[in-house]
């Protein structure tokens, strides 16, 4: 009996040991479902936005939709959600005027902006100057020479130019990034010839031959980009400086120098400007 027994252990050895195996593998095949259940899920939920509408939404403007309608239609326009910066080129045109002290009318200048840091801008420019007028629109008491000679103290043409640079601060509206109001301070030199008949200063129209001008431009204005690089706007100053006249009261005398008061007006509505 006892030679039965040690040969029946075993085999209950054996038996229990597959059992135990077998449950093992049943677990482990109920983990792996249950993984491969959850993974099946998760997928499906993490692709539902690539057939949705994603939307990014920049310096607080309303968010951009990434859907796009399959009935073909045309949807309202919409204003750029961010305005490119960094560099600017601007032309602007196309008059001032002289309220104390004379300023040829017509201006038509290029400008370059740089952004310094955040709404702080640097700025330079070079203009033209032109204008058509007698000494009287040049704020003279009189023609100032020989008014019987044949042909003078008649009108002619000014011509010019305008240099200018100084710093602009531009605000930035977060519910409309597209509309940019500013202001500036500018420092500027302008130079121009007042009419002559034409071979050098001895056939002059009037005493005064040229006139410098130096001024500080206080102003400001806007800008309004329907794109994102290209804007349009408007631009106003108030030039506060001085002039320095180059006269000649008589042919026989000799040049000289003549002070005066300047403020103006500068009215630009005429202004584009593109971003890079």
């Amino acid at each position: 009996m006892i030679e039965r027994r040690r040969r029946i252990c075993p085999r209950a050895r054996t038996e229990l040991s597959t059992r135990s195996a077998r449950r093992t593998q049943r677990r482990a095949a109920l983990l792996v479902a249950a993984a491969a259940a959850a993974l099946g899920l998760a997928a499906p939920a993490a692709a539902a936005p690539a057939g949705g509408s994603a939307s990014v939404q920049v310096g607080g403007g309303k968010p951009a939709s990434a859907s796009s309608s399959s009935s073909g239609k045309k949807s309202k326009y919409d204003w750029p959600e961010v305005v490119l910066a960094g560099n600017a080129v601007s032309f602007l045109a196309p008059l001032q005027f002289g309220l104390v002290g004379y300023l040829p009318k017509a201006r038509f200048a290029f400008q370059y902006d740089r952004q310094i840091r955040k709404g702080h801008w640097f700025h330079l420019g070079v203009g033209a100057l032109f204008d058509r007028g007698d000494w009287k629109n040049f704020r003279q008491k009189s023609c100032g020479i020989d008014a019987t000679g044949n042909g003078i103290c008649n009108e002619g043409g000014v011509v010019g130019v305008d240099v200018y640079a100084g710093y602009t601060y531009r605000f930035y509206l977060a519910k409309k990034p597209w509309f940019v109001p500013y202001v500036r301070g500018t420092i500027g030199y302008s130079f121009f010839d007042l009419p002559t008949v034409g071979g050098g200063e001895g056939n002059f129209k009037q005493a005064r031959i040229h006139t410098s001008a130096v001024s500080i431009r206080p102003g400001g204005g806007f800008r309004i980009f329907p794109w994102e690089q290209l804007g349009f706007g408007m631009d106003l100053a108030l030039p506060i400086g001085f002039l320095v006249h180059r006269e000649r009261p008589d042919p026989d005398q000799a040049l000289r120098r003549r002070g005066g008061f300047l403020l103006g007006l500068e009215v630009l509505p005429i202004v584009v400007e593109f971003r890079f």
